[in-house]
Formats: structure tokens, C-alpha cells, sequence
């Protein structure tokens, strides 16, 4: 059975409002936002909504931080792609970009 469309239009806002938080919170809570991380997550899988490209970029796989670009986080162009190094846990994420 597939939900309403409306459902899946309020589970992006809510998760765009979520990754919002994560970024005001980062700097003096960043437990609180790892927490708006996870939340952001389970409501994606509740609804099976996909994050946006940027969204994706945004977090940790592993470890569900929240990551800020030379903060928590390193970014580097290798090879023609985007390679994303998590500075809490160490996974390694790689996004193809085209020159």
C-alpha cells in the first residue's frame, strides 16, 4: 500500500527543517544534532523518501554526524569524485561529479 502524497510532501519539510536545526545546533550542541540527524533519518525510512543530493552530503552514514566541512569533516576532488572523509568515525564517502 502506498502512502499519500501529501504524507511524503510533509516528510521532506520536516526533514529539511530538521537538517536546518542540525546546522544551528552544531557549533555549541553537537549531540543535538546528531540527534536531529537520526531523526531526520527514520523519518526518511518511515515514508521511504530520499534525501536530496545535498542532504546526503550532510551526515554520516556510519556514525550519524552531522558534518561541517572542515569542522568534523574533510572534502576533497580525487579522481573525478567527491570524496567526504568523517572526521568522528573515518568512513570514507565518494560522490562522481562531472567536470
Amino acid at each position: 500500500m502506498h502512502k499519500p502524497v501529501s504524507h511524503e510532501r510533509i516528510a521532506k519539510e520536516r526533514i529539511a527543517e530538521l537538517f536546518r536545526q542540525a546546522d544551528e545546533a552544531f557549533f555549541e550542541h553537537p549531540e543535538l544534532s546528531r540527534r536531529y540527524v537520526v531523526l531526520a533519518r527514520k523519518i526518511a525510512m518511515k515514508f521511504r523518501v530520499k534525501f536530496s543530493k545535498d542532504q546526503k552530503r550532510l551526515f554520516c552514514k556510519k556514525c550519524d554526524a552531522y558534518l561541517k566541512q572542515g569542522k568534523n569533516s574533510t572534502t576533497r576532488l580525487v579522481k573525478g569524485k567527491i570524496v567526504i572523509r568523517c572526521s568522528e568515525c573515518g568512513n570514507v564517502r565518494r560522490f562522481v561529479y562531472r567536470k
